[in-house]
């Protein structure tokens, strides 16, 4: 099996090399059927993740905004001592069209020296992902090539996915 590939800076490089490999890689995706998608999906990310600590790296925190409920906005605004209207007007932006909210700004404030200062009551957002893990991934291919160029654990999924679906 192909070695794991940890260098971000490598990983980001070849994203753009293979930007319209990986947008006709999607496409083909589509063509493909969703359960044992999903079944080889979760093989390989189990495999890749089992690889990779998520601890080593923050590049997702570097480079993604999570979403945040109200609960875990409730949590973030006790943690930083502020009221919930501080924290909302400080640190929140909301998606008006998809009813979404997240955290603004990126790194994400609580990112320091690549590690979570608050790792135990992150987002479910952070928890869950890169998300490889979920069903139906043919429905989150765009999310999924988007995390390629940010994420070690998608990019070699992506790529052992590749090879064993003799996409080429």
């Amino acid at each position: 099996m192909t070695p794991i590939e940890l260098d971000i800076q490598k990983i980001d490089n070849i994203s753009k090399q293979k930007e319209q490999e990986n947008l006709k890689f999607r496409t083909f995706l589509k063509g493909q059927d969703d359960v044992k998608l999903d079944r080889i999906v979760h093989r390989l990310n189990k495999c890749v993740e089992s690889q990779i600590d998520c601890t080593d790296c923050g590049n997702c925190c570097k480079n993604l905004r999570p979403c945040v409920n109200s609960m875990e906005i409730d949590t973030l605004k006790s943690i930083d001592k502020v009221s919930r209207e501080y924290f909302v007007e400080n640190f929140i932006e909301q998606n008006e069209l998809e009813d979404i909210k997240f955290l603004k700004g990126t790194p994400c404030k609580y990112l320091i020296d690549k590690k979570c200062s608050i790792y135990d009551v992150r987002p479910n957002d952070c928890k869950s992902y890169p998300h490889i893990n979920k069903k139906k991934f043919n429905s989150r291919t765009w999310g999924i090539i988007e995390n390629y160029a940010i994420c070690p654990i998608v990019f070699n999924v992506i790529e052992r996915l590749k090879t064993e679906l003799r996409f080429r």
